[in-house]
């Protein structure tokens, strides 16, 4: 297989450097002076790619959506319920809290997840928001509900982790109890799914070669 052009091989090492950033500091900190030095480039080749750096971190956070966003799914729809997903995909997070400290650093050293996650949890919840209140005839408001939940467990999680503490799994299980009440579940399913347990998932280490990735997806060796 013939090696990637130069140009895709220095993209991936300032995508890198970003995620490498993240990991150590706050976004607000790191200049572009700082994400060229760690790829190893000069600074007029960053701005050959990127017209700032908020930009290299759009483009970071759209590759690495994709990844997250495919092993949510694979989790996710192993379940037939609404509530069921629902805990999973909260849980998923609990256990990147407990279980994986890059992916730990890179969520919750941002203000929200739509920083480090495109469109947010907003853009998972939503939909299965609207399917659960189409199913079982709830007047819910999906945006709202959605954003109702995100905004409730993304401080929390994020609190724990500034402590450096984890999230206990009875705690995990309030929180998607709350979550599920606010669209009206309530009784057995919602202790059912309050009890689930999610499985620690199987993401890679940051920081991650989006070039690899790439190629691991399109089925090379």
């Amino acid at each position: 297989m013939a090696l990637a052009p130069k140009r895709v091989l220095t993209q991936d090492r300032l995508r890198s450097a970003v995620q490498e950033l993240l990991l150590e500091t706050d976004w607000s900190e790191i200049t572009v002076q700082h994400v060229a030095a760690s790829a190893g480039v000069s600074i007029g080749t960053f701005y050959n790619y990127y017209d700032s750096k908020d930009e290299a971190l759009a483009d970071v956070r759209a590759c690495l959506s994709l990844m997250i966003i495919k092993d949510i799914n694979s989790l996710i729809y192993t379940q037939a319920s609404i509530e069921f997903r629902i805990s999973l995909l909260i849980k998923y997070f609990v256990n990147i809290l407990n279980a994986k400290p890059e992916w730990a650093n890179y969520f919750f050293k941002a203000d929200g997840f739509s920083e480090r996650l495109e469109g947010g949890l907003v853009s998972l919840l939503e939909p299965m928001v609207l399917e659960g209140s189409m199913s079982h005839r709830r007047h819910n408001n999906p945006k709202l509900t959605a954003s109702f939940i995100e905004n409730g467990v993304f401080p929390l999680l994020k609190e724990y982790h500034a402590s450096r503490k984890t999230l206990p799994e009875q705690e995990a299980t309030q929180i998607v109890v709350l979550a599920l009440s606010s669209m009206g579940i309530s009784g057995d399913e919602l202790l059912h799914a309050g009890n689930l347990v999610c499985p620690v998932t199987p993401l890679a280490s940051l920081p991650q070669s989006i070039l690899e990735l790439e190629k691991t997806q399109a089925g090379y060796v």
